[in-house]
């Protein structure tokens, strides 16, 4: 499964979670049900915001994988990324190998597969990026070590660049980078402060944040792949990441009591197309938005992200 198709799935298990009327506290004392609720909220926070951590980390070893298979020279990838998938990736392996050796795993083959990966890069030809390369040398992935993945990608403006993205398809958050900063504190201090209380409207919009940073970072990096693959021959940093984020939109919609989903290419502009079935007009849109620089941006009745495609 890719890392998009894995998010949703585990979305749709945190949607329904957080209906649980067992995390909703019926009042403010501190009863045996509103502890229970707390206790359970504090580790639904967590596991939404691992959800998110677990993409970005999928989603940046799906772009080693797709660089890796371009046929770009090593030499034509940005300098952070060469750094990162030599001396970066040898750093995290030794991390890595002595957890596996701790779970009693197989640490011995990992090290040698990761190993020739490393040094497929000082070949000539065809290399392979470990998969160790970014956010492998810890267990958590922090705001900043988002950004650091990014640049790496030869991709300048970090949290700006990612809520230009997430403005543009309409996910709704004010703040990515806020967003991210709160999750991630509520997360540890859910674990680690016994007294925490989260809240039950933290949950509710989580998804809706969750998505945003998801789709922003996952076209950022899809639009970067699409651009070495389009022109091999030109060093990584030398394209201009803007030129590949343009956007092309189905909106649901009611039209005389029924379904339709309008085409747009301005999100507030008129309707190029009304489409009867959702489905057909993704698998009819999709084989031309490569060649037209545009991802697909799905839009509910209200006008809000709910997916998208490259």
């Amino acid at each position: 499964m890719s890392a998009k198709s894995d998010l949703f799935t585990r979305l749709e298990y945190l949607d329904e979670a957080i209906k649980n009327p067992a995390l909703i506290s019926t009042d403010i004392a501190m009863t045996p049900h509103n502890g229970s609720a707390n206790l359970l909220r504090k580790g639904l926070g967590i596991v939404a915001f691992n959800i998110l951590e677990d993409f970005i980390k999928n989603k940046t070893q799906e772009t080693l994988d797709n660089i890796s298979n371009t046929g770009i020279s090593f030499s034509d990838l940005s300098e952070k990324l060469q750094t990162a998938s030599t001396l970066g990736a040898l750093n995290a392996l030794k991390f890595r190998a002595d957890l596996e050796k701790k779970n009693n795993g197989n640490w011995q083959q990992l090290i040698h597969e990761e190993s020739l990966k490393i040094y497929s890069s000082t070949s000539e030809g065809n290399f392979a990026l470990s998969k160790f390369s970014l956010l492998s040398s810890g267990s958590n992935v922090t705001p900043k070590e988002v950004i650091d993945t990014i640049s790496t990608f030869g991709i300048s403006g970090g949290w700006t660049k990612l809520q230009n993205i997430s403005d543009k398809i309409n996910a709704g958050v004010l703040r990515l980078d806020e967003s991210y900063k709160n999750a991630s504190s509520r997360r540890h201090k859910s674990a680690h402060t016994v007294n925490f209380l989260y809240q039950y409207t933290w949950l509710e919009a989580i998804k809706k944040e969750i998505l945003a940073i998801s789709a922003s970072f996952d076209i950022l990096l899809s639009a970067r792949i699409r651009q070495i693959k389009n022109n091999t021959s030109l060093p990584m940093n030398n394209h201009n990441i803007d030129d590949e984020l343009k956007y092309r939109y189905l909106k649901k919609d009611i039209v005389r009591r029924r379904i339709v989903y309008k085409e747009k290419v301005d999100i507030t502009g008129r309707s190029r197309r009304n489409w009867d079935n959702l489905q057909n007009a993704i698998s009819t849109l999709k084989p031309n938005l490569s060649q037209n620089n545009e991802f697909l941006i799905i839009l509910d009745t209200s006008g809000s992200l709910i997916d998208w495609h490259e």
